[in-house]
């Protein structure tokens, strides 16, 4: 009795770590996973034509090549006879009909990680209907195929309505990936339904955000960076770092993630190389890096930003001297002509305070020691 206890115990601990190793893996990376948005009119049938996105879902390799296969079903439980009465999650499913074709969607792994990915598939109604095989797969940046699900057979007795309604199966699978950019492809055979797709990584590879550019100019001996964000998956912040060998780098700043999608910042490198990348942080605390930017800057002579503009709390003058004998000065204006304020200015970065200022136009002069420059200044 002891030892069938001891055996039981055993298999006990060793199905808990099991499941708190599976557990630990609980967030879907997947955008739009159960085709709930956008919402569609009640038993809608879409019939995209293969390549078409349906927010961040695309269907290719249709069979016949010049089907209109893909749907976005809503059922609200009204009894739809082409398909199941009722989405596997939510109130919408995705479906092909006589045809077959791949439903996809792109991620990226920041790391080497271990993924696990599923997914729920069932059958339309019997007439014209084909056997089909459905199955997850994970394609490489070549589309080759580096992981597969298990697998679920279809044949006419899984058919909507023969007898019953029809029924969601899961298949599902994991694998172990080095980093690098990815698809998720459900594999729909004829009169096929999918939904509730799953994708997540342990320890937390996939980048929270995809970059489709990032790049650098020096306009006036100021660095503008500028960036746009493909996707932003529960995203905090980005942090721009500077440095001037390439290797050892300096937060410059940071820009919190606003769904805009395209981004800019400003930054006053000293004379050389200046070497630039991105700092991703998410929700959770994960972080990845760009790739880095290399800028050459030689300048002798004075340049001057003012930024932003139209302003709402600080307006930003970032000045750089080559000649520092005489003082710089900034004065601002308001439409009368009445001067508001002057203040020096220091080599480098300065602000003024104009939350207190009322809206309206302002004059900005700032001499920076050799010559004038006037600017209009909204708040």
């Amino acid at each position: 009795m002891f030892k069938a206890l001891y055996f039981s115990s055993a298999f006990f601990l060793l199905n808990f770590f099991s499941f708190n190793a599976l557990a630990q893996c609980t967030f879907n990376y997947l955008l739009n996973p159960s085709f709930e948005t956008p919402v569609q009119a009640n038993n809608y049938a879409n019939n995209f034509p293969t390549g078409v996105t349906f927010n961040n879902w695309t269907i290719t390799n249709a069979v016949p090549a010049t089907a209109n296969p893909w749907n976005i079903i809503r059922v609200n439980g009204s009894g739809y006879t082409g398909g199941p009465n009722s989405a596997q999650q939510g109130s919408q499913y995705a479906d092909v009909n006589n045809a077959a074709g791949n439903m996809e969607q792109n991620f990226n792994l920041g790391c080497a990680a271990t993924i696990t990915f599923s997914g729920y598939f069932s059958s339309r109604e019997a007439g014209g209907y084909t056997n089909w095989t459905a199955q997850i797969n994970i394609l490489n940046s070549s589309n080759a195929i580096v992981a597969s699900s298990t697998t679920r057979n279809f044949t006419v007795a899984d058919a909507d309505n023969n007898p019953g309604d029809a029924v969601w199966y899961q298949v599902s699978g994991t694998a172990s990936l080095p980093p690098g950019p990815y698809k998720f492809s459900a594999v729909l055979g004829n009169f096929g339904n999918f939904d509730n797709a799953f994708l997540c990584a342990s320890p937390g590879c996939l980048l929270p955000v995809k970059l489709s550019y990032f790049g650098a100019d020096l306009e006036n001996c100021v660095v503008n960076l500028k960036w746009a964000a493909e996707t932003e998956i529960d995203f905090n912040k980005y942090i721009v770092e500077y440095s001037q060998n390439g290797i050892d780098f300096f937060e410059a700043g940071s820009i919190a993630g606003s769904g805009s999608r395209e981004y800019s910042f400003f930054h006053k490198p000293s004379f050389g190389r200046a070497y630039y990348r991105l700092r991703m942080v998410d929700l959770d605390g994960k972080e990845t890096f760009s790739k880095i930017v290399v800028l050459n800057v030689n300048c002798n002579k004075n340049t001057l930003v003012v930024y932003p503009n139209p302003v709402i709390d600080f307006l930003n003058i970032n000045l750089n001297r080559f000649i520092t004998t005489t003082p710089a000065i900034a004065s601002l204006y308001d439409a009368t002509g009445r001067i508001v304020l002057t203040q020096k200015l220091n080599n480098g970065s300065n602000s003024i305070d104009m939350q207190k200022m009322s809206t309206g136009i302002y004059n900005l002069v700032v001499f920076d020691g050799i010559q004038q420059t006037n600017y209009k200044i909204k708040r």
